[in-house]
């Protein structure tokens, strides 16, 4: 089941035009944990510019965009991952001595497994992680934990797609059972499988598009982020097992919207 390293990858021109239009890109080499809550310890972001991630999200600013392309997701109702604890940290790159927002827990995903497709573009899913609270806001609302799922695009763009989590769920869900196994920090990683990738995300595919960056160092920007505007529900005692690695949290701050327009792709 799903190891814990995060990828991002700056979005080259062609895909950067679907970012703006259509937020599709997907991921290279880097990793996303932050901070909606960060540790008073927690270093700053490396040569931020001006379109980093995460940002304050409004339905109700958000430029209606119907013509860019649908969200298609091509994930298997079966598939085994691998979970680990992974630190972005340079002060500390094992992530056994502080728990901070560089942290966060990470599932990879065998290649070839999944992938979204934006038009005829197609980007491979290589891993999903975690943070608390949620690193993006809706509409002034900030969620108990916030699914990042990694993707790569054919020329090594970065296109993540955030899931909002709830903590009303009655269980049983991807989610659940990731967050069920995890990992001691600095431990050996876990093995998971049967999971419903398929079933993880909500029926209702809409999202809120923009063009940003990873969420952990080094920040790299050109990353197209698709955030899904309908959360998922799970068990509250996933979210306090979650929280309780994190107690600090592990979500970046929100950084300035600048010039950049958010586009909202109902579907």
């Amino acid at each position: 089941m799903p190891t814990r390293r995060t990828f991002l990858a700056a979005v080259p021109a062609a895909a950067a035009t679907l970012v703006l239009t259509s937020c599709g890109a997907a991921g290279a080499t880097s990793a996303p944990p932050a901070t909606g809550t960060p540790a008073a310890t927690s270093p700053p972001p490396a040569a931020p510019g001006a379109q980093q991630s995460p940002i304050a999200l409004d339905t109700a600013t958000a430029q209606p965009a119907p013509d860019l392309p649908e969200l298609v997701l091509d994930y298997p109702g079966d598939v085994e991952v691998r979970v680990r604890y992974v630190s972005r940290d340079p002060e500390d790159p094992t992530g056994c001595t502080t728990r901070g927002r560089e942290e966060t827990v990470e599932a990879e995903v065998p290649p070839g497994t999944a992938a979204v497709l934006l038009g005829d573009v197609r980007y491979e899913l290589v891993q999903f992680h975690f943070h608390t609270a949620s690193e993006h806001t809706l509409d002034g609302r900030r969620f108990p934990v916030e699914q990042h799922f990694v993707h790569r695009g054919p020329a090594g763009e970065t296109l993540v797609i955030g899931l909002f989590l709830t903590d009303d769920g009655p269980g049983g869900t991807l989610q659940d059972t990731v967050l069920g196994e995890l990992p001691d920090e600095c431990g050996e990683e876990e093995t998971v499988g049967g999971l419903d990738l398929a079933g993880a995300l909500p029926a209702d595919l809409s999202t809120l598009r923009y063009p940003g960056s990873l969420t952990t160092r080094p920040n790299t920007e050109g990353v197209s982020w698709l955030v899904l505007r309908t959360p998922a529900a799970v068990a509250a005692s996933t979210v306090q097992g979650f929280r309780e690695l994190f107690p600090e949290g592990d979500s970046r701050d929100l950084q300035p919207l600048g010039d950049r327009v958010v586009r909202l792709r109902e579907q």
